[in-house]
């Protein structure tokens, strides 16, 4: 697998570090909860949170991680399309938690229906998720002048479950707001653009990542996901879900199945930081209208299992027919 072009893209950056300030706890309830079978739309009634259902989240700055306790939370109830039911989360877990707000961890989410009680394993992300061409966005901790409010979702292609929701593909949102609001900005996990240029043909950005803490990012293990918008339009997508290919000992190269994006990224080692080079081009990108500049882009992306985001001006050149950064 080539990415022709690609590897122009991946030049040096600068990285950045984090400090450690202690987070008390927060406290919030699953509200409101979606469960959804997108190929035949059965959408689940789920049961109004009762006062039991309140969990509490733990933050590990040292770990960059978030402790969900839910020991004391029982299972919530719900019905859909005439056929109730129970879903549950571990009594206790530890998502990933970064710079950017943003919470991911995989679980099994516990289904009780028709006197079955099935595991369905779920990536749960406040980024990016997708399966069988359906691509679903969470939602992050937001900056320090908004709430804790944050929503968590997860998809599968196949759930296991039976009638209504089963066997096929399976969609989960999950909203909380913490209180109090934690502070995302002591955390790992910073994303620095280095360049982006978006025509009417083709979105190419190149971007240093520092992902912090000591885990290393699985590239050829993990899906590649990303999304560009622009005032809540899409500007462009790509989903590669074998991930990247090892292409020596320090690049990774990958290209969706469709051949419309491809995505590099070369490990860098500066002042002792491990950091990573990410080259990302798209064929067929939507040119969002320009009525004013610079134009606010957002980018939301995972590599390797790290997930992060950036959001950022856009100048708008050529009568229009151009958008640059910086």
């Amino acid at each position: 697998m080539r990415a022709p072009g690609l590897l122009v893209l991946l030049l040096a950056a600068r990285g950045a570090a984090a400090h450690i300030i202690p987070i008390p706890p927060s406290t919030c309830v699953l509200d409101p909860v979606e469960i959804v079978a997108p190929a035949t739309g059965v959408a689940a009634t789920v049961a109004a949170p009762a006062a039991a259902d309140q969990l509490t989240i733990h933050w590990d700055v040292a770990a960059n991680q978030a402790q969900l306790d839910l020991a004391s939370v029982p299972p919530r109830s719900f019905v859909a399309a005439g056929v109730s039911g129970t879903f549950a989360l571990p009594t206790f877990f530890s998502a990933t938690f970064t710079h950017n707000g943003d919470l991911t961890v995989t679980v099994p989410v516990v289904f009780a229906m028709d006197g079955r009680t099935v595991a369905v394993p779920l990536m749960l992300t406040t980024g990016l998720a997708a399966a069988g061409g359906t691509m679903v966005a969470g939602v992050p901790i937001g900056p320090p002048t908004g709430d804790g409010r944050f929503t968590l979702v997860g998809i599968t292609a196949s759930s296991g479950l039976g009638p209504p929701f089963g066997p096929g593909m399976l969609s989960v949102r999950l909203s909380c707001l913490a209180t109090p609001r934690p502070d995302p900005d002591q955390f790992a996990g910073q994303t620095t653009l280095v360049s982006g240029n978006l025509t009417t043909r083709t979105l190419n950005l190149r971007a240093i990542f520092a992902p912090g803490g000591t885990a290393t990012p699985d590239f050829p293990g993990a899906p590649a996901i990303l999304r560009i918008t622009s005032g809540g339009t899409v500007i462009a997508t790509a989903y590669l879900p074998a991930g990247l290919a090892q292409r020596g000992r320090s690049l990774f190269v990958g290209r969706s199945d469709d051949g419309r994006a491809a995505v590099g990224v070369r490990t860098l080692h500066r002042s002792g930081q491990l950091s990573f080079l990410m080259g990302v081009r798209i064929q067929g990108a939507t040119l969002p209208a320009a009525s004013t500049t610079p134009v606010p882009v957002d980018i939301t992306y995972e590599v390797g299992g790290f997930l992060s985001r950036m959001s950022l001006p856009f100048r708008v050149k050529h009568h229009g027919t151009r958008l640059h950064f910086p």
